[in-house]
């Protein structure tokens, strides 16, 4: 099992195409991530959270509307992955 976070929403960045195409260390190494703002990474970082899977109101509506969003979702994939990394 993978337990080292590499982002605060669930997603695997090792799993990801951008990270060799825009060089990028995932967005628990970063502070401007190149795809712009995201409310996901705002609101951990504003939290003091490692990820999502620590927070009280896991999973809260708006990882929900990332994970299973029509053209970017994951399926919920993120969701697990936070879960497994909050153990």
């Amino acid at each position: 099992m993978n337990n080292v976070v590499e982002s605060r929403c669930g997603i695997l960045c090792t799993e990801c195409e951008f990270k060799e195409s825009m060089g990028c260390k995932g967005c628990v190494n970063i502070d401007d991530p190149f795809w712009g703002e995201c409310p996901v990474k705002a609101s951990c970082e504003g939290k003091s959270l490692e990820h999502c899977g620590q927070c009280v109101e896991f999973p809260c509506e708006l990882l929900n509307s990332f994970a299973y969003d029509e053209k970017q979702g994951d399926g919920g994939r993120r969701i697990k992955q936070c879960e497994k990394w909050g153990r």
